[in-house]
């Protein structure tokens, strides 16, 4: 084999190894950390109630007792409204990643 072929074949190697640990890192891989999380909203009383988070209206709720889910929440607090027809209510929660369950008492 010519000098020329072995060079190239080393350089190749040397590439490829770099790439292998700069694409797969040298630990344990990726953490990666939301910022969002699930709230599952719930109210403490039969009726039907608009849903609102910081104002912003989410949805309607038509069963009882029955959690209402909201999905990407930013991490934080977070105010939760529910608006129904005979009575009303709202909480402050602070919101983490992963599951959150809020209640709203309503009278």
């Amino acid at each position: 084999m010519s000098t020329n072929i072995i060079k190239k074949v080393i350089l190749i190697l040397i590439v490829v190894t770099l790439l292998t640990i700069g694409l797969t890192g040298c630990g344990g891989g990726i953490t990666i950390i939301s910022t969002t999380g699930t709230v599952y909203v719930r109210t403490d009383d039969y009726d039907d109630y608009d849903i609102y988070m910081d104002n912003d209206y989410k949805g309607h709720s038509y069963y009882t007792y029955s959690y209402f889910p909201i999905y990407n929440v930013p991490v934080g607090y977070h105010t939760f409204r529910a608006d129904g027809w005979y009575w009303d209510g709202s909480t402050t929660q602070y919101i983490s990643s992963g599951k959150n369950y809020v209640t709203i008492n309503t009278y």
